[in-house]
This record gives C-alpha cells, sequence and structure tokens, in this order.
C-alpha cells in the first residue's frame, strides 16, 4: 500500500534493509510502495516452486557500508525526482530504474546494467557517489 515518508523516513527504511520502491513525489514527500516482482508461471505451480525456493533462499542482509552508500544515491535521486525501486540481499542492494536500466553494488563492485556510460542516464546523477564505494563494471545485455 502506498504512503508518504520524508527523506529522513527513507533513509531510515534504508538502514531496516526494507525493499521499497519510489512512485511519485508530492511536494517535499516521497510516494513509496512495496516492491511487486512479476511472476510468469501457472498459479498451480506457484505453491510448488515457492516451496523450494523457501528452503534455499539466502540469509543475511546488506553490509553496513552498502547500506550507506544505498542512502547518499537515495538522497541523490530523490533530490532529482526518479523513480526507482531498492532491493536489497544478502551483501547486495539493487537498484532498479526499470526492466533493463539497474545497479548492483556487491562486495566486489558495482555491476552496472542497460547504460552505456557512466554520463548516460540517470547513471550520470548517482555514479560518482557508486564509485565511492567500489569500481564501476559495466555488463552488456545478452541477445
Amino acid at each position: 500500500m502506498a504512503r508518504n515518508v520524508s527523506l529522513d523516513e527513507l533513509i531510515n527504511i534504508i538502514n531496516n534493509a526494507e525493499n521499497f520502491e519510489v512512485v511519485d513525489y508530492q511536494g517535499d514527500s516521497v510516494v513509496i510502495d512495496e516492491v511487486k516482482g512479476i511472476i510468469k508461471i501457472k498459479e498451480e505451480d506457484v505453491k510448488k516452486e515457492l516451496g523450494e525456493l523457501r528452503k534455499m533462499r539466502p540469509r543475511g542482509k546488506p553490509t553496513p557500508k552498502q547500506l550507506s552508500i544505498t542512502a547518499d544515491v537515495v538522497k541523490r535521486l530523490v533530490e532529482n525526482k526518479v523513480r526507482f525501486k531498492v532491493v536489497f540481499g544478502p551483501k547486495e542492494v539493487t537498484i532498479r530504474f526499470d526492466l533493463d536500466h539497474y545497479v548492483r553494488l556487491n562486495d566486489k563492485d558495482v555491476r552496472v546494467v542497460g547504460f552505456s556510460s557512466r554520463d548516460e542516464g540517470y547513471l550520470g546523477l548517482i555514479a560518482d557517489v557508486l564509485e565511492k564505494y567500489k569500481p564501476l563494471v559495466f555488463l552488456k545485455r545478452i541477445k
């Protein structure tokens, strides 16, 4: 369910490693919602598949440095009123702009998908912040 939060509340959500999606802006407040995924399997197969996934679900959360960099990136994106999703995993954070454009911070580097240079699109807003964490590695889409 969508709700309005301030930037400070959004930073607290990041520090708690809670997934969220920025869906809109209203004045100084940010409208966030839960991250919704895409399911491409039949409903009757969902229960069987989810049962297996739960057994293999990775444990853990991002490192404090990853959370700090994510907070800095989110501040920059909110200042520019960009819509995006943040998904936390074990020792990684994914900041997704759309299906084909995202960055993933892991413990070795920052993987960049869908952008061809550090100055392109939304990456141009946050590249300098991401480079404080680890080097940017540009991945090409497989066709």
